[in-house]
């Protein structure tokens, strides 16, 4: 389960880092870039507790 869970999260970052902003001017440098990549990681690090919080509430609900 807990592979799954780290595959969504990198889903995650990808596919913001994929469907992101992209501006072709002159201002997208390395800060724009820097920006990008540190928005990318921080939601695939948001899905991956989020994701590990609900399994958890699951389990704590679940067991006798």
């Amino acid at each position: 389960m807990k592979v799954w869970i780290i595959l969504l999260s990198i889903l995650t970052a990808a596919g913001v880092w994929a469907w992101g902003p992209h501006r072709r001017t002159a201002a997208s440098g390395w800060r724009r870039r820097s920006k990008q990549i540190s928005q990318s990681l921080l939601a695939g690090v948001v899905v991956y507790f989020g994701v590990m919080s609900v399994a958890l509430v699951y389990l704590m609900l679940t067991q006798p």
